[in-house]
């Protein structure tokens, strides 16, 4: 196996564990019905479903690409039809999901809030 290989098999398996770790903590906070998804190919609809409406892309990279990460979640919430969507950044050093970084544009956090005011 080349060197490239091995780094990119050991940078999905950290995926995978960030997006698992994300599922159980959700789960245990009363989203029972959140799991991982199934590779979809070209029509990307985010890492995690279970939340109706709702796209959840999740991140454990060295280095965080926050503009990056929203066009790719827009693209994902146009593929899956949803309402609003967060990408869900590891914190370097933490296994706490709780503490990790939730990242939204401004317009869907407003959105939210409206939603969570009626």
């Amino acid at each position: 196996m080349t060197r490239n290989a091995a780094q990119m098999r050991a940078a999905k398996a950290k995926g995978r564990e960030a997006e698992q770790a994300v599922v159980d903590w959700f789960r245990t906070h009363g989203r029972p019905h959140v799991e991982r998804r199934r590779l979809t190919g070209t029509a990307d609809k985010g890492d995690l479903a279970g939340i109706p409406g709702c796209v959840i892309e999740v991140k454990n990279e060295a280095r965080i690409d926050l503009p990056g990460y929203l066009r790719e979640l827009a693209v994902e919430m146009a593929n899956a039809n949803a309402d609003t969507g967060v990408v869900i950044v590891k914190r370097r050093g933490s296994t706490d999901v709780g503490g990790w970084y939730a990242v939204l544009t401004v317009e869907a956090w407003q959105a939210l809030m409206v939603e969570a005011e009626r």
